[in-house]
């Protein structure tokens, strides 16, 4: 049940991404819910799932948008477990400790997607990557990250209460 939600998730991100969220823009600048979705399952999960999310998000996003396929695999599989570490053990209701991360995320998958994409396509011109768009999206998907962690933290929190059932603790 938690990998059907999963994926029908993965596909309404995607969905949304690639249609609504290219028209809500702020200073020219769109979020990445998708990024957002990975962080906000690897907070809620662990970095097990957080990483299968994240690559599959990644997969996904490469054959819609990607002219080759590896990047956004790569750079969403690396977010998905290195956040699902971070936050191991944390209070769950806690909605600062996961903006803060979405935040750092942000920034370092946008600055590895400058790196591996932009640098080596010959545009060498950091500081206005990092000003114009790194920046403000950084911003923008950790106030984002607050509807989105709230809703897929009530997610969890309905598997979690089907699922207890199925395990059997005495």
């Amino acid at each position: 049940m938690r990998y059907i939600l999963y994926f029908f998730s993965l596909i309404i991100n995607l969905v949304l991404q690639s249609t609504v969220f290219e028209h809500i823009t702020l200073a020219g600048i769109k979020p990445n819910l998708i990024l957002v979705a990975v962080v906000s399952v690897a907070c809620l999960r662990d970095e097990r799932e957080g990483s299968i999310y994240g690559f599959f998000a990644g997969l996904f996003q490469d054959c819609a948008f990607s002219t080759y396929i590896g990047s956004y695999v790569f750079l969403y599989t690396f977010m998905g477990y290195f956040c699902g570490l971070l936050l191991k053990s944390f209070y769950r209701e806690n909605f600062i400790l996961p903006m803060g991360i979405a935040a750092a995320a942000t920034f370092l998958f946008n600055f590895a997607y400058y790196i591996i994409n932009v640098l080596l396509s010959g545009y060498t011109n950091a500081m206005y990557f990092i000003g114009r768009i790194i920046l403000p999206e950084t911003v923008y998907n950790a106030l984002l990250m607050i509807v989105i962690y709230n809703l897929y933290m009530h997610i969890n929190k309905y598997l979690e209460e089907s699922e207890k059932y199925k395990r059997k603790v005495f």
